[in-house]
C-alpha cells in the first residue's frame, strides 16, 4: 500500500498526484511533500547542484515526456528548457512552494525515500532481518537466512555485502531513447540542461539511507566531480567508466 500511495504522490506521470499539483498550483502543505523535498535540497546543496530536482522542465525537453513505455521510437526533442535556476523551491513548515520558471522532478530520490519509508515500517515493528528491493534501490538490515549479512549483486561481476545499509544504482544504459538529434538518456545534468555527457555510465552508491544512495547515483552520473560530496556525505561509490568498474577506498570492506 505504501508503495503505491508513494507512486500516487510522487509520479510526474500522473496528472493527479500531489508533484502534479505542485507543479501546476506552484503551492502544496503536506508534511510528507515538504520532508522529502527538504532531504533533496540539502542533496543539491551538498553536491553543488549536481543532483537537482528542478531538472523537470529539462527531462521533458529532451524528450522524456511520458512514462518510457510509452515514448515513441524516436522521441521530440524540440523543446528548450529554462536553466535550473530560474526555478526557486522553498520549504516553509509543511508547505512546499515553487517561484519563476520550472518544474520538479523527484525522480532521482522518491525511490529511495520510499523503501526507506518501508524500512520504518519493518523497524516499528520489531523485525531485525529485512531487505527491501525496490526495483534494485535496496535496504538491508541484519542477516540473511544464513546469518550472513546480506548479498547485492552490482552489474555483472560485483557484489556487496549490506548489514544495515542501503545501495542504489543509476545507468544511462536503461532509460533511453532516439531523438532527431541523436540518443538521449533520462539523466540530467543541471547545468546545461541536457542528458548528461556519458563520462560514467553506471553508478553504484552505499549509503547510510537509500534516498542519499539514490539521488547520489543520480549526482554521479550527471557531474563525475560529485564524486567528493559523496564521500563527504559518508557514501561509497562505485563508477563504470569505459567499461571498467573504478571505486572509493571504502568500498574494499563492502565487496562480498
Amino acid at each position: 500500500r505504501l508503495v503505491h500511495e508513494s507512486e500516487e504522490r510522487y509520479s510526474r506521470f500522473r496528472s493527479t498526484s500531489l508533484l502534479s499539483r505542485l507543479n501546476v498550483e506552484r503551492s502544496v502543505e503536506d508534511a510528507g511533500m515538504a520532508a522529502l523535498v527538504s532531504r533533496a535540497l540539502e542533496i543539491g546543496r551538498a553536491t553543488g547542484g549536481a543532483f537537482d530536482i528542478r531538472v523537470g522542465a529539462a527531462v521533458i525537453a529532451a524528450g522524456y515526456d511520458r512514462s518510457f513505455e510509452q515514448l515513441p521510437a524516436v522521441a521530440s526533442d524540440d523543446r528548450i528548457a529554462p536553466p535550473v535556476a530560474m526555478l526557486d523551491v522553498r520549504v516553509e513548515g509543511d508547505t512546499v512552494l515553487l517561484d519563476g520558471v520550472g518544474i520538479v522532478d523527484l525522480g532521482g530520490i522518491a525511490k529511495g525515500w520510499t523503501i526507506d519509508r518501508v524500512a520504518e515500517l519493518f523497524d516499528d515493528a520489531g523485525v531485525t532481518d529485512y531487505l527491501v528491493d525496490g526495483g534494485g534501490d535496496i535496504r538491508a538490515h541484519g542477516r540473511d537466512a544464513s546469518g550472513e549479512a546480506w548479498a547485492v549483486g552490482i552489474g555483472e561481476d560485483l557484489a556487496v555485502r549490506l548489514a544495515d545499509a542501503a545501495v542504489c544504482t543509476s545507468s544511462t544504459q536503461r532509460r533511453r531513447w532516439a531523438t532527431p538529434a541523436g540518443a538521449a538518456h533520462h539523466i540530467i545534468d543541471p547545468a546545461r540542461g541536457q542528458s548528461a555527457v556519458e563520462v560514467v555510465t553506471n553508478a553504484a552508491v552505499i549509503a547510510a539511507d537509500t534516498a542519499t544512495a539514490d539521488a547520489l547515483a543520480t549526482a554521479v552520473i550527471a557531474s563525475p566531480s560529485a564524486l567528493g560530496a559523496a564521500t563527504a556525505l559518508g557514501a561509497e561509490v562505485l563508477l563504470e567508466r569505459n567499461g571498467a568498474w573504478e571505486m572509493t577506498p571504502g568500498v574494499e570492506g563492502w565487496l562480498a
